[in-house]
């Protein structure tokens, strides 16, 4: 990474915990991280989830809430990032890498990294970059950013794109999966836009995750 965008924690702040979510910020040298923690009983496995490029906390059509629910109970601790600066692609990468290092500071030794759309670079590019990541879900990715995608083998990529995808052509989780090396999946589901609106989705999902964390 760029010198310019390094960051170093400075404290984590609990917040109060509501129906299994927990509010956790991040404090860095460079401003606060916001994050939502929906923790498994056991330490060991996580999966951070990052948005697109307006930021927020749910990702595509309320994935990952949905997430957060369901799968602590089989074991994966979800955690969902606000980005400090949305859409700032070098800022939102050092967000990504500052909750890894916050995750593994708690005693998770393996972490998927899951991001829709523009946070489908943020993911792969994190994924390249930290040893701690087991596995990457792009979800609708765009392609800017993502160009590093060939060098995250042997860790395994699954994409997932909407055949009627109308603000990113599923072409570019197409380009992705060309780029990367094996393991890989590529995903198109005919018929859907690219909030990925689709049932089959979370299964898709979920099942990758208790398979390759």
């Amino acid at each position: 990474m760029d010198e310019g965008l390094t960051l170093r924690i400075t404290g984590v702040e609990p917040g109060d915990e509501i129906a299994g979510a927990r509010r956790v910020t991040i404090a860095t040298t460079r401003g606060s991280i916001a994050l939502v923690l929906h923790s498994a009983p056991e330490k060991g496995r996580a999966v951070l989830c990052v948005s697109g490029a307006i930021g927020g906390f749910d990702g595509p059509s309320m994935l990952y809430p949905r997430l957060g629910l369901e799968m602590p109970r089989r074991g994966l601790t979800i955690a969902r990032l606000d980005y400090r600066a949305p859409s700032e692609f070098g800022e939102c990468l050092v967000d990504a890498m500052a909750a890894l290092t916050f995750l593994g500071g708690i005693g998770h030794e393996r972490i998927a990294l899951m991001g829709h759309s523009f946070g489908g670079a943020v993911a792969i590019n994190a994924g390249t970059l930290s040893p701690i990541v087991t596995t990457v879900i792009a979800l609708s990715s765009q392609l800017a950013g993502a160009h590093v995608a060939g060098e995250l083998a042997p860790k395994p990529l699954l994409l997932i794109h909407g055949g009627a995808d109308t603000i990113l052509s599923h072409e570019s989780s197409q380009a992705l999966y060309d780029r990367a090396g094996e393991p890989k999946t590529l995903k198109i589901l005919p018929g859907v836009g690219h909030g990925l609106a689709h049932g089959e989705v979370f299964e898709l999902v979920s099942d990758w995750l208790l398979q390759k964390t």
